[in-house]
């Protein structure tokens, strides 16, 4: 019997061991890099989660072994759901398990969320019978040495805490889900630029400058001119780092500029939606939360 549980915080640290080994054993067969560099920053992400997502953390058991973790986020009439892993070795459907756990506590959403690494059969063919379908690719991209864009962006500068108001708007406006809590926990954590033209916003990223890589994303604007700005003003406030964003195929002038500045494609995955999603104009999907 695998039993499902809502996750503690005396889970963290074994919880981040089975993110870490699952993630890590079904990318290293296909050669990629895993998302999670070591072990402490998979323990910040599940403590992290809990403070922020505190219902939706969920552990999977068998005898009182952790076998599998999930998290769901839920945003108003909007969900996601990630990431998910099973215990290598594990007993089999734990992954199935959970996910008919996190439907129960996404009841009553029009629309929820996940992505899929598409080298990854077992888990596509586990979300389509659960009845999601592709809404966007998803291409994961690493860079080794950030390469900064030349000259000064005059049109993007640094969020100052009276931003917060219009942020939220322009984001919840265009994403059709209420992050303000994620807002929130991006900016207390990391840094964030904005690109306004005629003091109207246009767009606006997130980047977290973390010990072994930093983080570009979540970031939405009003096309990918300006998304492309975004970019190479958070090229200028790393140059020389490692860094992962999740970019968009639907932006295929943001994905091209973002190779210019030293990413490469690791691997692509599938933003695949149960219910409805309307797609902004250009963005870059969050790492954190998951998905949304």
């Amino acid at each position: 019997m695998i039993a499902v549980r809502q996750m503690r915080e005396e889970d963290a640290e074994r919880a981040a061991q089975v993110l870490v080994s699952g993630f890590a054993q079904i990318y290293h067969q296909r050669g990629h890099v895993p998302p999670f560099p070591n072990l402490e920053s998979a323990i910040w992400l599940c403590r992290a989660y809990l403070d922020l997502d505190h219902d939706g953390c969920l552990v999977a058991e068998v005898g009182g072994l952790l076998v599998g973790v999930g998290f769901v986020h839920l945003r108003g009439a909007a969900a996601s759901i990630g990431p998910l892993a099973a215990l290598p070795g594990g007993p089999r459907g734990v992954g199935r398990t959970l996910m008919e756990h996190a439907f129960r506590l996404t009841a009553g959403c029009s629309s929820v969320r996940l992505f899929q690494d598409s080298f990854n059969p077992d888990s596509f063919g586990l979300y389509a019978r659960l009845g999601f379908t592709v809404r966007d690719v998803a291409p994961y991209l690493l860079a080794t040495d950030l390469r900064p864009a030349p000259g000064q962006i005059p049109e993007v500068r640094s969020y100052i805490p009276e931003d917060l108001p219009r942020l939220q708007e322009f984001d919840r406006g265009l994403l059709g889900a209420d992050r303000s809590p994620d807002l929130a926990f991006l900016i207390s954590t990391g840094s964030v630029l904005l690109l306004e033209h005629r003091r109207e916003l246009e767009g606006f990223l997130f980047f977290r400058s973390l010990p072994a890589r930093a983080i570009i994303g979540p970031a939405v604007a009003l096309s990918e001119r300006a998304l492309c700005l975004l970019v190479d003003a958070a090229t200028q406030a790393l140059p020389g780092r490692s860094a992962v964003m999740r970019a968009s195929a639907a932006s295929p002038m943001v994905l091209n500029h973002a190779l210019d500045c030293g990413f490469r494609v690791d691997h692509l995955g599938n933003l695949m939606v149960s219910g409805s999603i309307v797609l902004p104009p250009s963005q870059l999907f969050a790492l954190f939360p998951e998905s949304l």
